[in-house]
């Protein structure tokens, strides 16, 4: 009986860190699409190095590349949490 409780727990635990992930990945995202819109490029292309540093931007192009990675760290946290969740209730 212990041990449910306690994986209960975890559960409840993973499942609170899934959505904290979900609504980092979500506002991520929201700040890519602001830069998208601003600058008329994709972000995939900003980072395949298709725009030219203007000057004066360059910090706006550092925190687009930023966001970008946080991103990705925050996809791959999700990940694996989504991975505990799913191994905790097998």
């Amino acid at each position: 009986m212990h041990d449910d409780l306690q994986t209960d727990e975890y559960g409840i635990s993973i499942s609170r860190e899934i959505t904290v992930c979900k609504n980092m990945i979500d506002r991520q995202e929201k700040e890519l699409a602001q830069f998208e819109k601003q600058y008329g490029i994709s972000t995939e292309q900003l980072i395949a190095g298709e725009l030219l540093k203007t000057v004066g931007k360059e910090r706006d192009f550092d925190a687009w590349r930023n966001g970008y990675e946080g991103l990705l760290a925050w996809k791959q946290r999700l990940k694996e949490y989504k991975e505990a969740y799913n191994d905790l209730r097998r």
